[in-house]
């Protein structure tokens, strides 16, 4: 199991002690990747858990590169990618091992996201598509996302009590075989964060396996720790994360003209932006902006990716 924590102390030791406490009988080897923390994460993982292994980097490399570092240490037949603001529930690891042993056809498995009230979080996600970037233009993105007219982009009419066959599910919980990864690969450094467990459900999904949600594995899930929940550097690194998305998956053409619907569903609407940084929410405003600017330097000069170090010796030291 790997976790990577950025300035997420106190979330990283609840979400290791919740996964020890449920083990239930499961040989467990937990790997804490810390992304060059300035909160004393390394240091209160190894003092609070001498069994855990951490890796400490020398930078932040981002979601993808960090969880690399981890699953290049890894052993055991399955691993598990999960955020450290998540708390694991009873059953939950016992089920998702038994369910991936009896059905070998299955390259990653989603669980059951609840909210801290209980409420269940949407995570389970269509590919992006230039499709929905065109009805994401021109109608508003909560109608979008629900409905099946426009793609149902967040699966929003299947029953969330089934276990079911899904393009994506969210990165906070997601647990592949060894042998996938293997044949498949890791995950993709070139996104420092956001999509980049859409391109791995593709790319696992193309070499010949199911991607499945099962609502009884079960996490409850903080959400946003690291990052806040609204900010610029938000919107700008999720619009660039499905930019890069479709510049991987479907070649820059495809990825031009994503960034030019993106572009002009910003500008439809600039009024509201505006006017809400009038009404007194300047952040509305400074979003707007940021993810607007950035939108029109990507038609010039596109996003290629993060080149990362390679290797996880190289930007990392490994302590038990």
């Amino acid at each position: 199991m790997v976790i990577v924590s950025y300035n997420t102390r106190a979330a990283t030791l609840q979400a290791v002690g919740s996964v020890l406490d449920h083990a239930e009988g499961l040989g467990l080897e937990v790997i804490v990747v810390d992304n060059a923390s300035s909160d004393g994460s390394a240091a209160a993982v190894r003092d609070a858990y001498p069994g855990v292994r951490v890796i400490e980097a020398g930078h932040n490399g981002g979601y993808a590169w960090g969880n690399n570092l981890g699953i290049a240490q890894a052993g055991g037949r399955h691993l598990l990618v999960l955020n450290p603001d998540a708390l694991m529930h009873p059953g939950t690891l016992r089920r998702a091992v038994a369910y991936l042993d009896a059905n070998p056809q299955v390259g990653i498995l989603g669980a059951r996201v609840l909210l801290e009230n209980g409420a269940q979080q949407s995570t389970l996600f269509r590919y992006t598509r230039l499709s929905h970037l065109f009805w994401r233009m021109v109608v508003p993105s909560s109608v979008v996302r629900k409905s099946r007219l426009f793609g149902d982009q967040r699966y929003a009419s299947r029953d969330r009590d089934a276990l079911q066959d899904v393009e994506v599910v969210a990165g906070c919980f997601m647990m592949v075989p060894r042998r996938v990864i293997a044949e498949a690969g890791a995950m993709d450094e070139r996104f420092f964060m956001y999509s980049e467990e859409s391109e791995w459900c593709w790319r696992i999904r193309r070499a010949g396996y199911a991607v499945h949600y099962h609502p009884d594995v079960t996490i409850t899930h903080y959400g946003a720790l690291s990052t806040g929940q609204v900010s610029a550097w938000k919107a700008v690194e999720i619009a660039k994360g499905q930019i890069l998305y479709l510049r991987f998956t479907n070649g820059p053409a495809a990825a031009w003209l994503g960034t030019l619907l993106m572009l002009g569903g910003d500008v439809l609407r600039a009024p509201g932006a505006l006017a809400a940084a009038a009404a007194g929410r300047p952040a509305a405003g400074g979003i707007w902006r940021a993810r607007t600017g950035f939108l029109l330097r990507a038609l010039c000069r596109p996003p290629r990716g993060q080149t990362p170090p390679r290797g996880p010796l190289q930007s990392g030291a490994v302590t038990a």
